[in-house]
């Protein structure tokens, strides 16, 4: 059976039963999979189980974590830890910008359950509470090597049945991932306000289409108001209520894109309190109104698939 690597368009954030974010094309058969992105528009704040490996083809990014904010150019990239809590968006003024992230469940190059490549070689970095984000910028010999490695990987998912190929790269990635954090000190990591967030964004995620107070997204992680709003604010630089209508207006785009509801019942499904204000802060917030943006994305996809 001949199988094509997996390339695809790094879309909508999917919310898996657990309120973690699953990644489109992974499978359990083939824990592997590259996006690319144009980032026409912003990637949410979200986090997933998979280590990442990115790196910029064309223009710029700014990825955000709870710690700090990263700017990587043009063959530039990164490695992100699993579960960690990030956003990214075009750098001010980059152009046009394409990036590539490979993204992988442990257990690709780890094999079973402790299995002496796990214990000794991936679980040090998985399971490192200093090692959220890794700059690739190409200031050494051993970044340049996992820079051509991830290129080699981008050409290698364009041809078929390139498995063992891949992993073969990312083993020697990894190690060379290893090397590098041997030779760097690692700045540590205030995980406390991310714990805390992605277990309120949770709560959010999970209720959204109700109504939501302050209170309640607080108690979920069993803290104050007070206490609520800096871990946001020190987290991903926003309020929790910015965070909640964000969220129901993604889920309301997604809506708008994939199902015949209307604009009224898309507007209450999302947990907005009218349909009047619904239209209100969609126009704020996206430039158009509910109904040209469903036409417009409509237009969008017949003229992709006329291509195809």
């Amino acid at each position: 059976m001949k199988v094509q690597g997996r390339i695809v368009p790094a879309g909508q954030i999917q919310i898996s039963d657990n309120q973690q974010e699953s990644i489109r094309g992974l499978t359990t058969e083939y824990p592997y999979v590259v996006h690319y992105a144009d980032f026409e528009q912003a990637i949410p704040w979200h986090w997933h189980e998979e280590v990442e490996f990115g790196h910029v083809i064309r223009g710029g990014i700014e990825v955000m974590t709870a710690e700090r904010t990263y700017v990587f150019k043009e063959n530039q990239g990164y490695f992100m830890n699993g579960n960690v809590l990030a956003c990214m968006r075009k750098s001010p003024g980059a152009g046009e910008t394409v990036v590539y992230t490979h993204l992988f469940h442990p257990v690709f190059l780890g094999g079973h359950f402790r299995s002496i490549f796990e214990t000794k070689y991936i679980n040090p970095v998985i399971h490192n509470r200093n090692l959220d984000l890794l700059e690739l910028k190409g200031e050494n010999t051993v970044q340049k090597k996992i820079l051509s490695c991830l290129r080699k990987a981008d050409f290698l998912q364009k041809d078929i049945d390139t498995e063992f190929q891949t992993r073969n790269i990312f083993s020697e990635v990894w190690l060379l991932l290893l090397e590098e954090i041997r030779q760097r000190p690692l700045v540590p990591v205030n995980l406390k306000n991310q714990d805390r967030v992605q277990t309120m964004m949770s709560f959010i995620h999970q209720n959204y289409a109700g109504k939501i107070r302050l209170e309640d997204i607080a108690a979920s992680a069993a803290v104050s108001t007070r206490e609520c709003l800096r871990c946001f604010q020190n987290t991903i630089r926003k309020s929790p209520a910015e965070y909640l209508t964000e969220y129901r207006l993604d889920m309301a785009k997604k809506m708008l894109k994939e199902t015949d509801m209307t604009i009224t019942e898309v507007s209450f499904s999302a947990g907005f309190s009218s349909n009047a204000y619904f239209g209100k802060i969609f126009r704020e917030k996206c430039g158009t109104t509910p109904g040209k943006y469903r036409e417009e994305s409509s237009s969008l996809l017949d003229k992709t698939q006329g291509n195809e």
